[in-house]
């Protein structure tokens, strides 16, 4: 018989076959979960899920759905379980079901399945794209007027100043003389425009990332989405596991990022309320919600006070601290980021059509003598041909390629009509909105750039729910309306002197980055740049 000593001897031995024995077991019967609920299912590795291939850094996320999407036997799924590791996952298929989630019943799924940790990371945690509902409806409310197309109006000539320096800056280079040519990075240039229109319309300063490509905004936002292994663990556990980061103290934003982040708007803030000038930007309407709070709850003076048990609802009645500055930060990322890598990768297709860059260019041309060279808010809305490429660059290339929601209704929702299951409470929900956007079935030849699908002829013939580059429903980007016109502009102040074309060194297929959990291509994009006035003064 064993006694007490024998067992303590052997215990190291005990736990080291028996622990990850009872791991494994509990991985595979966690992925048999869908076959027990009777729904499609993709098949899965024990421990990793779906995705191995994202771990070892083979596949992008987007790719990785959208194989599971495009399998033959799931086409005429509405839906398919998946896992994220350990978790059962619904990848939802059908627009009636997107726009059940997203819109119709938005009470059930009302929040993300991403998160960071509320007690390590504020400024990750506490802006408009993590926080939990109800916290975030009072958020979304309170921020929503700086968003409206009144505002957009306003600070118009802010954006169109930082064209005119994007134009300006091109001009300035002899590399750029005409009838000759160069080979540039072009998410740089745009990534370096973005962050200075960032910067001057919604915190009132002069970035001079387009004068410097090593000014402290640009550096620091290039930081935030440069993916080493450790950022890349970072993102991909804040995104598709968020139940380890608080065990490894993993950020949205780097400590450095954060840092910088926070000493600029405080100090921008600062600045501002000591001089009471006025710029109808983001810092007015943030300082405006903090002097509403303060003067309500003089007790608290730092978000750093509060419980985070978790999000309550009350938070925002002290809108101090780093709440603050979790809004700056993630419009500022957000803000540059998405518009910059749509912008690159339209180019780059762009850069094999001449014949779409010509026409744009002469909508451009048109529109600048109508005006007499001068851009103005609703010159640029009415460009036709204009908006068509936007929407198309948006729909090959959404920077953000999955939507993600989680069930939060307590007994579960039920699939019915879609599927004959009901999914509990918690259940992570991906909308794979790169393999929706390039579906055949609502797409045909969908790996073609063609703005003619957002025509005003053909654009009532575009199945609801199928386009979702900035979302749809109460969630929805709500910066949809400033990352639009930024990109126009950018666009109008890129081709009025200038073309793009293909270099022997731009790919003819790309290759997404596997690292990055948003689109991103694989030793950027270089392009020529040609010199090409379109309007000779």
């Amino acid at each position: 018989m064993f006694g007490l000593t024998d067992i303590l001897i052997y215990l190291p031995l005990i736990v080291l076959v028996w622990v990850p024995l009872g791991f494994y077991y509990y991985s595979m019967h966690s992925t048999s979960y869908w076959k027990r609920k009777n729904v499609p299912f993709a098949p899965a590795k024990p421990i990793v899920g779906n995705l191995l291939e994202c771990l070892l850094f083979r596949k992008s996320v987007a790719q990785v759905f959208s194989d599971i999407y495009s399998y033959p036997k799931f086409i005429s799924k509405s839906c398919v379980g998946m896992y994220l590791f350990h978790k059962p996952t619904l990848l939802v298929r059908d627009p009636e079901l997107v726009k059940q989630i997203l819109v119709k019943d938005f009470a059930s799924f009302s929040n993300r399945h991403t998160a960071s940790d509320t007690h390590s990371d504020i400024v990750g945690s506490y802006n408009l794209f993590f926080i939990l509902n109800p916290t975030w409806k009072i958020l979304r409310a309170r921020l929503t007027p700086f968003f409206t197309s009144g505002k957009m109006r306003q600070m118009f000539h802010l954006m169109k100043n930082i064209g005119n320096e994007l134009n300006d800056m091109m001009l300035s280079q002899k590399l750029y003389e005409k009838s000759e040519t160069n080979s540039v990075e072009i998410k740089d240039i745009f990534a370096r425009y973005t962050t200075d229109v960032i910067a001057s319309c919604a915190f009132g300063v002069e970035a001079n990332s387009l004068k410097n490509p090593d000014s402290d905004f640009r550096k620091n936002g290039r930081k935030i989405f440069e993916f080493d292994w450790y950022r890349s663990m970072e993102f991909f556990s804040v995104f598709l596991l968020p139940e380890v980061v608080p065990f490894f103290k993993f950020k949205v934003f780097s400590q450095d990022s954060t840092k910088f982040i926070r000493d600029s708007i405080n100090h921008i803030i600062g600045e501002r309320e000591k001089s009471k000038a006025v710029r109808n930007d983001l810092i007015d309407t943030l300082i405006s919600l903090k002097k509403e709070d303060k003067s309500e709850h003089l007790s608290a003076t730092n978000v750093a006070e509060i419980s985070y048990d978790p999000y309550p609802c009350n938070l925002f009645s002290v809108f101090q601290g780093d709440v603050i500055v979790a809004q700056a930060a993630i419009f500022f990322t957000a803000g540059y980021e998405t518009s910059s890598t749509a912008l690159s990768f339209g180019m780059y297709e762009l850069a094999f059509q001449p014949d779409i860059q010509k026409r744009l260019r002469e909508e451009i041309r048109e529109t600048l003598q109508e005006s007499k060279n001068e851009l103005t808010y609703d010159n640029v809305n009415g460009m036709v041909y204009l908006n068509m490429i936007v929407q198309e660059m948006m729909r090959m290339y959404p920077p953000v390629p999955f939507l993600d929601r989680k069930c939060t209704e307590s007994k579960g929702y039920s699939l019915k009509p879609f599927e004959d299951c009901v999914i509990p409470n918690d259940t992570p929900i991906m909308i794979p909105v790169f393999s929706i956007q390039r579906d055949p079935k609502y797409w045909p030849n969908p790996e073609k750039f063609d703005p003619e699908r957002f025509s005003p002829q053909n654009k009532d013939h575009i199945v609801p729910y199928t386009f979702l580059a900035l979302g749809v429903g109460p969630r929805s980007c709500i910066g949809e309306r400033f990352g639009i016109l930024q990109m126009k502009v950018g666009l109008i102040n890129f081709f009025k002197n200038h073309l793009v074309r293909p270099t022997e060194n731009t790919p003819t297929v790309l290759k997404f980055e596997p690292r990055a959990l948003f689109l991103q291509s694989v030793g950027g994009i270089y392009l020529e740049v040609v010199r090409d006035p379109i309007i000779l003064n």
